[in-house]
Parts: C-alpha cells; structure tokens; sequence
C-alpha cells in the first residue's frame, strides 16, 4: 500500500540516497556486462588508434548503431574518451584493458563473466533447493584460469604478500622454497628476487606447468624448477625451508588437513609454511571473502572458505606452530607457521 508521505515534497532527499544505494548496486550488471563485452570483442586493442564508431564497427564487423551505443556507454564509465568524433582510450583502458599492458586484466574479467553465468545465475535454485553439485574435475585449470589467477595477482596481493616476507628473516636465508599450486609462477619469480641464493620450484598440474607456467618462468627466471603433479594424490618432493601456497586451500577441514600434513612432511626441522588466502572473520570488511564463499556454496563448496583463527587451528593440526598472522588487505590474510620440530 503507498504510504501517504511519498506525497510529500520534503519527505524525498533521505528516501533518493537510500534508494540510490540499490539502483547503484542493480546497475552494476549492466556496467560489467559492457566491460566484459568490451573484453571479449578486443574493443580496447582495436581502439589502440582512434576510430570513429563507424569505423570500429567496420573494421571489426560490429553493427554500427550498437557499437556506437556501447561506446558512449563505455565513454560514462571513464573507459573511453571522445575526441571530435573519434573515440580513444583513456589512461584506466590504457594501463588495465589493453592485451599487451603489464596490467591487463582481461582473462580475470573473462572468468568473472563465466562464473557469473555458470554459478551466481543458480542462486535462487540453490536458495530453493540446496547446493547444486556440479561435477569437479581439473578441466576448469585452463590457460585463461591460471592468467585470471595472475592478474588479479598482480594488481596488489602479490606486493602486499611481498612487504610481509622481505621483512621476515627465515624467508630471506631460505635456501630451497616450493610454491604449492604455484599456476603462473609469479609468487616465485617475486621470491628470486627477494632472496637471489634461492632454489625455487613450483608445483601444479601437468596441464599448468606445461603450459602458463612453463611460458612466464621462461622469460623471466628459467633457473626456476617446475614439477608436476596433484596435491592431493602425489608427492611434492621434501628438504624445503619454505612451503608458500596461496588461495589452494579452499577445502573442507575433512581433505585440508591431510594436505597440511604433507607440506609438514616436506619441510626440514623448524621449516616455515606461508599461507594467504581469503578468510571471513568480518561480514563487514570481508566483503570478498562473503561472496566467495557464498559463490562456492552455491555449486556444492560449503564451509571452504574458513576463519582465520580456525584455520590456524587447521594449521597446528597439520604440525604446525602459528607465529605471525597478517591483514594484508583484500581480505587476504598471510598466516606463517613453523614445522614443530618433535
């Protein structure tokens, strides 16, 4: 029923900037759908020399009253810039959305796209029903995956995770380091240059290393050994100072434990593991991490996304000893513990 104040003048202003609240947060599709559309269809690479929409959507095969719709979309959002009639990349496109820049983003918001399709478009089933299972297998490690995993990366976990060990002296004298389920390699090739006297390994699925993984090391450290296998079935070879494994352990406590105790066994007496991974110990500041473990929850994942303080408790359990807990933003937290020796 409509309250009568909605007819009243002065009544409006605190209803609009609540209500905006909502439009802002509805609308939000509709700007990652340009943007991720934008991504698919290498607009930005095609705009690398001012077009016209005509000329963008004649080069590329587009309709011409479409592209030029979604380029003034583009245009509101900060991500082009119209100059006369042409349209041209502003700095945000330049540094994140062009294929070629250090900071590309694209394969990440490829794979947002993907999962909002594949799993945030179940939640009202999964409301109704219960998790919806969804076969896992190893398929889902792509090429584009483990890029995604390496561009969010680059965009400020990976320095954060940098600032905490370049000040951590066990780290520093390490001598051999693994990085577990490593994909893209770019932790190690950050831990090389932490710690040059280092022998670094990275450990992932055959399809990764033989791929992405392969491809980055080569060029920036080939020194770096890569090894093969399934964290879960297979050896990760032992005489380590360091385990590093960084958002691999979204599992129950069940199949997470065992993994731990692994790492344990692999390490020499008194050997660090450092983890960082996302964990919800705030509704309000880890925002993130909610809606990744509610994504997770919607295909069958329940409780893998854990506490920092159970997981440490997870961690103890595996041999361990916490020593240094650290918010690094995100809400990522980097949790290093040492191998208790017995």
């Amino acid at each position: 029923m409509i309250d009568k104040f909605i007819f009243d003048p002065d009544s409006g202003d605190s209803c609009e900037s609540c209500a905006g609240q909502i439009l802002e947060t509805a609308r939000a599709f509709e700007k990652f759908y340009v943007l991720s559309t934008a991504v698919e269809y290498e607009i930005f690479d095609a705009l690398l020399k001012p077009k016209t929409s005509s000329e963008l959507a004649d080069a590329r095969g587009f309709h011409r009253d479409m592209t030029d719709k979604l380029c003034r979309a583009m245009t509101s959002m900060d991500l082009l810039t119209k100059n006369g009639d042409k349209y041209t990349l502003t700095d945000l496109s330049n540094k994140f959305l062009i294929s070629t820049a250090p900071y590309y983003q694209g394969d990440l918001i490829k794979l947002l796209k993907k999962t909002r399709e594949e799993r945030w478009s179940k939640l009202g089933d999964a409301l109704k029903n219960g998790p919806i299972e969804i076969p896992r297998d190893n398929a889902v490690f792509d090429r584009s995956f483990i890029l995604a995993m390496g561009e969010a990366a680059i965009c400020g976990s990976l320095q954060r995770t940098m600032k905490v060990l370049r000040e951590y002296e066990d780290f520093i004298k390490a001598k051999r380091v693994l990085d577990l389920g490593g994909g893209h390699g770019l932790y190690s090739i950050a831990f090389t240059r932490l710690n040059p006297n280092s022998d670094v390994v990275v450990f992932d699925l055959p399809q990764v290393i033989e791929g992405v993984t392969k491809e980055i090391v080569s060029v920036h450290n080939g020194k770096i050994e890569l090894a093969q296998g399934d964290l879960t079935k297979d050896g990760i070879g032992s005489g380590y100072d360091v385990v590093f494994v960084s958002d691999v352990l979204y599992r129950p406590e069940a199949s997470l434990v065992p993994i731990l105790e692994k790492i344990n066994k692999s390490l020499n007496d008194g050997g660090l593991l450092i983890s960082k991974h996302y964990h919800l110990d705030d509704v309000s500041a880890d925002q993130t991490a909610l809606f990744f473990d509610l994504m997770f929850s919607i295909s069958g994942g329940v409780n893998l996304v854990h506490p920092s303080d159970k997981f440490c408790d997870f961690i103890e359990a595996g041999g361990f000893s916490v020593v240094h807990v650290e918010d690094i933003g995100g809400p990522s937290k980097v949790i290093i513990a040492k191998k208790v020796i017995k």
